[in-house]
């Protein structure tokens, strides 16, 4: 009897011991959006097709892989399909998101219901100010890794390092990074035109599907040449058309362009500049005001120095004409919403971006 056990529990071990080796390699697929386990997935090897993920847990486990590098396939009806290279056998388990429709969610920890809905769209268009015109420009629509790549990039360096650029005298939330979502939308058929209009246009379906965005930001690659008069098309721009519908775009190598016309986009911050733009006091936490009056009021309220209170105006210069304005700023220069190339955000405009951050309550 005993010996009748030991056989057993030996091959017991053994096909545990088979179950562990390299050669198998389980797939796990979850939704891009939602982070949640997607059944009946199918799953491809070296083109080969192997079967669909399991309902409950989004998984699947394919045997009998040989040592070396494979394709990993992935696709559902109405899923963009994903594939990915694993090794054999140095990787056992592979996980893989697939998006629903054009949408992409980025955010690692899944959406969050209250926060900032920021998307991004790629525009097929550049512009160059060197020969006025408005050029093609196809890299994102060609290749939708280098568009995520520089979407990524961008969140990284602009909405999540916004405490790098704005007043260290009124902090921002220790959990501000957290209450944004990012997303992009993909789809070849419909690029965005970044220099159709001020702000460029986006086909019109998107807007059906997408309606809960707060911001939607059309991205281009690069500007040609630089942006020296009116003459020219914008290098960024900011519109609103109505609720769930504002819009901006920026290149992706202009990085604090991104912050300035952000600054417009999603804390309703005006220009500082003295030029051709939209002044208005924009209560409450103003960053400009109808007179000096109400910018020293405001100040004094909140423990600033109503000396620094200094109407919006420019001297004449060899390129361009005076200029003034009848409002009023606060914030010091260099203020990256009186230029949008270098600068931080001032004591007035953090308040004001403090007050945005505070409506975005996560859960």
């Amino acid at each position: 009897m005993g010996k009748i056990f030991l056989v057993v529990f030996l091959l017991t071990l053994a096909w545990a011991v088979s179950a562990a080796e390299p050669g198998s390699l389980t797939v796990v697929v979850k939704d891009a959006r939602t982070k949640a386990v997607v059944g009946s997935a199918l799953v491809y090897l070296d083109g080969a097709y192997k079967g669909t993920t399991a309902d409950m847990s989004g998984a699947i486990t394919l045997n009998g892989l040989k040592d070396g590098t494979h394709t990993v396939r992935v696709t559902k009806p109405d899923f963009r399909e994903v594939t990915t290279k694993i090794v054999s056998p140095d990787q056992t388990t592979v996980t893989l998101e697939i998006a629903k429709g054009a949408l992409v969610l980025l955010n690692d920890e899944g959406e969050k219901k209250g926060a900032i809905n920021v998307v991004f769209y790629p525009s097929s268009t550049s512009y160059s100010c060197t020969d006025h015109a408005k050029v093609s420009a196809p890299v994102y629509i060609n290749n939708e890794t280098r568009f995520r790549e520089d979407v990524m990039k961008v969140i990284k360096s602009t909405y999540l390092d916004l405490d790098k650029v704005t007043s260290s005298t009124k902090p921002l939330p220790a959990d501000y990074r957290d209450r944004f979502n990012f997303y992009y939308y993909y789809d070849t058929s419909a690029p965005a035109d970044a220099f159709e209009g001020c702000a460029g246009t986006i086909p019109a379906n998107y807007w059906n599907e997408v309606t809960f965005a707060d911001i939607t930001v059309i991205l281009y690659p690069k500007y040609y040449g630089a942006y020296s008069d009116a003459a020219c098309q914008p290098t960024g721009c900011s519109q609103d058309y109505g609720p769930g519908r504002n819009l901006m775009k920026a290149p992706s190598d202009q990085l604090t362009l991104i912050q300035h016309e952000t600054g417009h986009a999603m804390y309703d911050l005006v220009d500082t500049y003295c030029g051709n733009t939209y002044y208005y006091q924009n209560d409450p936490h103003a960053n400009v005001w109808s007179s000096r009056e109400n910018c020293e009021s405001d100040a004094r309220s909140h423990g600033r120095d109503p000396a620094q209170c200094r109407q919006i105006q420019q001297a004449a210069t060899v390129s361009s004409a005076s200029c003034s304005q009848p409002y009023w700023r606060w914030d010091p220069m260099p203020d990256i919403m009186a230029s949008g190339y270098r600068g931080k955000f001032g004591e007035a405009a953090t308040q004001r971006i403090n007050y945005v951050l505070s409506k975005a309550v996560t859960s």
